[in-house]
C-alpha cells in the first residue's frame, strides 16, 4: 500500500471523499437522488441506501488503509450510474447537459478505479483519457452556454461575461494535456486548483445566500469531488507528465 499511500493520499483523494460524502449526506437529508449523478428517482429505502454507499464509500476513501477496497465498491455503484446514463444519452445525444452528467460520474468513476488498481497500466491509460474528455466536454460547454455560467459568478466580480470564455479555455488545455500527457502534470494541478477556488468564490456565497436549495448544495459536493478527481490524477503522474506511475505494493 506505500503506492497508494504516497501518491493518492492528499490531497486529491480527500477531495474527493469529502465530496462524495457530501452527496451521500444530501440524499440522507433531502430524500432524493444526487442531480446529474443519479439520472433516475429513488425511493426510500432505496435513496438511504444509495446514500449510505456514498458515504461510507468517502470515508472510506479518507482512510488510505481501507481507501483501495472503498474505491472499489463506489466504483461498481458509479458503473451502475453510468450505465444508467445511456437511455437519457440515446434520447438525446445532442442534449449537452445530459453529457457533462454522464462524463462527470465517468470521472468520479476514473478517480476510484485509480485508487482501486493504481498497477493497472491500461487503467490508467483509461483515467487519463477519461478525465481529459470529461474537461474538454465542460469547456465547450462553458463557451456554449455563456450567460448561464456567468450568471453563477459573483457580481463583485469585473468580467462576468468573460470568466465563462477563460475558465472554458483553461478546461480544455488541461483535458487536451492530461489525455495526451503533454504538461499533463501542471495542468491537472492548475485546473484543480481553479474547481477549488470555486468552492469559495461562487458555491459557499450561493449556499449562504439560498441555504435550503438543494441544487446549490450539490453543485458544491460536485466542486469538491471534481477537484479531488483531477487532483487524484495529479498525484499519479509522473514528473514529466508523461504516463502514471507504476510501482509494485
Amino acid at each position: 500500500m506505500r503506492y497508494l499511500d504516497a501518491n493518492l493520499g492528499a490531497p486529491g483523494r480527500l477531495m474527493l471523499a469529502a465530496g462524495l460524502i457530501g452527496f451521500g449526506l444530501l440524499g440522507l437529508h433531502f430524500h432524493h437522488a444526487i442531480d446529474g449523478l443519479q439520472p433516475f428517482e429513488l425511493q426510500p429505502p432505496w435513496v438511504w441506501l444509495n446514500s449510505a454507499v456514498l458515504v461510507l464509500g468517502g470515508m472510506g476513501l479518507a482512510w488510505s488503509r481501507f481507501a483501495s477496497k472503498a474505491a472499489l465498491a463506489l466504483w461498481a455503484l458509479l458503473t451502475v450510474l453510468l450505465f444508467a446514463h445511456a437511455p437519457g444519452l440515446v434520447a438525446e445525444p445532442a442534449n449537452p447537459v445530459r453529457w457533462v452528467s454522464a462524463l462527470e460520474v465517468l470521472g468520479l468513476l476514473a478517480a476510484c478505479m485509480l485508487i482501486a488498481a493504481p498497477d493497472r497500466k491500461d487503467f490508467r491509460l483509461a483515467a487519463r483519457i477519461a478525465v481529459g474528455l470529461m474537461l474538454v466536454v465542460f469547456g465547450v460547454v462553458h463557451w456554449l452556454y455563456v450567460d448561464a455560467i456567468a450568471g453563477m459568478i459573483p457580481a463583485w466580480m469585473p468580467g462576468r461575461t468573460v470568466w465563462p470564455l477563460l475558465t472554458g479555455a483553461a478546461n480544455i488545455a488541461a483535458g487536451l494535456a492530461i489525455a495526451s500527457g503533454v504538461l499533463a502534470r501542471p495542468a491537472s494541478a492548475l485546473v484543480g486548483t481553479m474547481f477549488a477556488s470555486w468552492i469559495l468564490l461562487v458555491h459557499t456565497p450561493r449556499i449562504l445566500a439560498a441555504s435550503g436549495d438543494r441544487s446549490e448544495w450539490v453543485a458544491c459536493a460536485l466542486a469538491f469531488a471534481l477537484t479531488g478527481v483531477v487532483w487524484t490524477v495529479n498525484g499519479a503522474l509522473h514528473q514529466s507528465g508523461g504516463d502514471l506511475q507504476s510501482q509494485p505494493r
